[in-house]
């Protein structure tokens, strides 16, 4: 290594590259394939660079906790990101990479700033740190915190590009928030007793800001949105617990009534993506464009968290220009073996704003059952059982022309020369799938939106036990159901309405725009399916509507105070979980309405699973949350969707690969889209067949195969 400026600076960047994104140096695509671990180890690092990798990244909250950068008389210094950065280097001097420098407010920082902390309306008057709890931490609206944290994070980030090892930085993952993850603080708190972030001064001032914009400057306009005539812009405050938890209208709350808890909710999330925004932008300005800027956000809601804790406002993220790269663990609900692990980002939408998507593979191996005290998510007994969910990662990579950090959490996942050597198997295929077509062809788009839960009670309880079981059951059914599908924000539906998606899933747009009801309504027709889940559309700015559903999906509705969220098809199969739901809505009989599932208990006779079909397109409408894979696989091959196979393994695929994770042991048949001159599968490297378009293979239970498709 030379002195600072003696090697020229490279440029990185996030472009298109045959048919996908990746990452690009010096106008060179580049395999976005990482290895992270919380600080570089020999083994690991030169053990992988011998492998191909020539990618790290680094650094956990906790070592930013023990280790802050910034100091009471103004300096910076890096004292143990520095050292940790050149052992890297000295274990391979031709190594890239990506620190975490964290966002967060040293200690002395809180305490010296009482007034520009994060406050909670429950009386909490801790945060969280990990799973831990801990002293207060900075509001994320304080403007104080924004400026004297931003500017030390600049001098930090100054100090890096001017190392003499600065010419080896890829970019910086800014990291904020519990575990860097950019949740709010009270990520954690429980379900039935939220912590409801943040009342803070600083917060109610972001708020005060958000309604000037949202209204115009209208206190007229404002005082009729929260029902209060003496209402002044200086005189809002920041709704507490007990508006939080209130619904108006069964399990919702009624804009009429509840604006107030909607717009704070709004404000809240905004909040998190303009400070995501200004840190990214010091990075962008001070490496005059040069380096990437990753960060954790946009997580689908699959936690059972308050509203407070999520990512709603991707859709303004995604529209940021000094974000290039989003990341984030796949599930954590469905890791098991026979379990899909998707990732957790809405990676069409992703996809379609120039965001490359990152998953973090943070699968543990069976070495860390070897501890004492091993860590309750250690799956894998076995070498042959960790390489499954090391293949799962890397076929759901290929298979979603996405990137992929393989991660060690607790310093341990790797010692083993064949886990190595997997990983290294691994970056060989990656490299060569950047040869190959990485076009998607997804025939089916499910889309989201997720600020619908601002209306509904909070989870864990009858007013709201609807989106978590979407965002599990569902999924989990639609990972399964032989064909693959992009998910997508209800925000850039307009984008892609003219594609050739033959059928599109709205599994929680409860709330709709009246512009997006309009697009929606206008995919009813060239023999599409559209399929429905709970009460689309039923909320907007203004109001609740039945009437509102049942023009957008051409069906009729009864609205139930309550219900089991459970069906019983004609068959006998039940469907759904053993959970009640308040405000259900179950399809009423009328000519040419079939009635796919009755409801159970008090919706018994109730239909609850219904279709209609009009002259040139499909409305499927489910009150409960689990379409069987059966039943998706008959609608999409009526739709013209191409299925690949009719079990129920975990299926992923795109032009040139195909991932197999299986439930049961037995020969699978596999229908490709059209005739391929030769199928590898690269796990084993077996050619499987030359000018083929269908193949079966034997393979047992809980295993990964992924075919490489030329």
């Amino acid at each position: 290594m030379g002195s600072p400026g003696t090697e020229a600076r490279h440029e990185w960047d996030v472009r298109p590259y045959h048919g996908a994104l990746t990452v690009w140096r010096d106008n060179e695509p580049v395999t976005p394939m990482l290895f992270w671990g919380s600080y570089p180890m020999q083994y690991e690092v030169e053990g992988l660079s011998r492998q191909g990798y020539e990618l790290f990244s680094f650094f956990r909250s906790a070592q930013h906790y023990e280790n802050p950068y910034y100091r009471p008389d103004g300096s910076v210094a890096l004292e143990f990101q520095d050292p940790q950065i050149r052992n890297l280097l000295s274990f391979n001097p031709q190594a890239f990479f990506l620190p975490r420098i964290f966002t967060t407010a040293p200690e002395w920082w809180v305490e010296a700033n009482p007034g520009e902390l994060c406050r909670y309306a429950s009386g909490q008057t801790h945060s969280y740190r990990g799973g831990s709890r801990v002293a207060p931490r900075e509001s994320m609206a304080s403007q104080k915190y924004l400026r004297e944290i931003g500017e030390a994070y600049r001098k930090a980030v100054r100090q890096l590009l001017d190392a003499d090892y600065g010419n080896r930085l890829m970019g910086i993952h800014v990291a904020g928030g519990p575990w860097g993850e950019h949740f709010h603080w009270d990520a954690f708190s429980h379900m039935d007793k939220p912590a409801a972030s943040d009342i803070s001064e600083p917060m109610r001032l972001a708020l005060v800001d958000y309604l000037r914009k949202k209204y115009g400057n209208d206190v007229e306009g404002l005082r009729k949105a929260w029902n209060d005539d003496a209402l002044t812009f200086d005189t809002v405050r920041v709704p507490g617990l007990e508006e939080r938890v209130e619904t108006t209208a069964g399990a919702w709350r009624d804009p009429a009534k509840s604006r107030a808890v909607m717009d704070y909710f709004e404000c809240h999330n905004d909040v998190v993506v303009r400070m995501i925004d200004h840190f990214c932008r010091i990075v962008k300005e001070e490496s005059d464009g040069r380096l990437l800027t990753t960060v954790f956000y946009g997580y689908t809601q699959d936690e059972l968290w308050p509203i407070e804790c999520d990512h709603r406002a991707i859709g303004k993220l995604l529209r940021l220009d000094s974000v290039d790269i989003l990341s984030s663990p796949h599930t954590y609900r469905r890791r098991r073996l026979g379990e899909d692990a998707t990732s957790r980002q809405y990676l069409g939408s992703t996809a379609l704003h120039g965001k490359l998507f990152i998953d973090e593979g943070d699968d543990q191996t069976h070495l860390e059952r070897l501890k004492k005290r091993p860590h309750r998510r250690a799956y894998a007994r076995n070498l042959e059982e960790s390489q499954t969910f090391l293949y799962r990662e890397f076929g759901n990579m290929v298979t979603h022309g996405m990137g992929l950090w393989y991660m060690d959490l607790n310093d341990c996942f790797f010692r083993d020369d064949a886990l190595i050597d997997t990983l290294g198997r691994m970056k060989k295929w990656g490299d060569a799938s950047m040869d190959l077509p990485r076009d998607g062809t997804a025939q089916v788009a499910l889309i989201s939106a997720p600020e619908s839960e601002f209306y509904l009670g909070y989870r864990r309880s009858p007013n709201n036990e609807i989106s978590d079981a979407l965002y599990q059951l569902e999924i989990a059914e639609l990972c399964r159901a032989g064909a693959p599908f992009d998910w997508y924000l209800i925000d850039d539906l307009d984008a892609i309405k003219d594609r050739d998606y033959r059928v599109y899933l709205f599994m929680d747009c409860f709330y709709l725009t009246e512009e997006q009801r309009k697009t929606v309504e206008s995919l009813r027709a060239d023999g599409r399916t559209l399929i429905w889940f709970y009460a689309p559309g039923y909320a907007s700015q203004d109001n609740l509507s039945k009437e509102r559903m049942e023009k957008l999906t051409g069906l009729q509705f009864e609205q139930n105070e309550e219900g089991v969220l459970q069906g019983v098809t004609p068959s006998g199969q039940t469907l759904g979980l053993d959970k009640v739901q308040k405000t259900l809505f179950t399809v009423l009989p009328e000519n040419g309405v079939s009635c796919l599932a009755t409801g159970v208990e008090d919706l018994q006779g109730k239909t609850v699973l219904a279709r209609r079909d009009y002259p040139n397109w499909t409305s499927v409408f489910s009150a409960i949350p689990s379409i069987s894979t059966a039943l998706l696989r008959e609608l999409y091959t009526e739709a013209g969707v191409h299925v690949y196979a009719d079990g129920d393994d975990v299926i992923s695929a795109n032009g040139s690969w195909l991932m197999l994770h299986t439930r049961s042991q037995g020969a699978k048949r596999v229908q490709l889209p059209k005739r391929y001159r030769k199928v590898m599968e690269i796990t084993k490297e077996t050619v499987i067949g030359e000018n083929i378009d269908s193949f079966t293979i034997e393979l047992p239970q809980h295993a990964t195969a992924v075919f490489m498709l030329e």
